[in-house]
This record gives C-alpha cells, structure tokens and sequence, in this order.
C-alpha cells in the first residue's frame, strides 16, 4: 500500500499545472531567467505554447539558483552535475 501512495505523490509532483509567471513568483526567480535555464528544466508546453511546471521543476529551479547564486557554479558546471548524478545508479 504504501508503494501505491509514494507512486501516486510522485505522480502528482510531476503534474505540470504552474504558468512560468506563478513559478516566478514562488522562486523569486525572474520569468525571463527561468526560460533560459530551459535546457536544465523541461517544462511541458501548452497547445498554445506556454510553459507549464510542475512541483519537481519548481524544486528543480530552486535548486539551480541556491548553485548558482550561493554556491557560485556556471549553468555548464550545474548541467554536468545533473548529468553526472542521473548516470549515478547510487543517486536518489
């Protein structure tokens, strides 16, 4: 039962539902910057094209900005990271 409920939470995290204006302003992170970072963070599109994100891609976001801004990574050195901890079988 348990599995069920975790599958079904993980389900509804990556439901794309959030305008890039509403993530703007749940990230403090300028519209404009989130639509450059698109090759870190895929957002679904709309028939009409707009972007539509996700709680995960919300996370994700934050996740980028707390790199770049705190830690100080390039969006490169941010991509190779991602890349390196998906090819991780060990990672979460």
């Amino acid at each position: 039962m348990a599995a069920t409920t975790e599958a079904v939470m993980q389900t509804v995290e990556d439901v794309p539902i959030y305008r890039i204006q509403t993530v703007s302003a749940l990230t403090g992170i300028p519209a404009r910057r989130i639509r450059g970072w698109d090759g870190l963070v895929h957002a679904a599109r709309t028939k009409g094209g707009q972007r539509l994100y996700s709680t995960r891609d919300v996370k994700l976001l934050r996740k980028i900005l707390h790199l770049v801004a705190d830690e100080g990574m390039s969006l490169q050195a941010v991509k190779s990271r991602f890349e390196a901890k998906q090819s991780d079988p060990r990672s979460d």
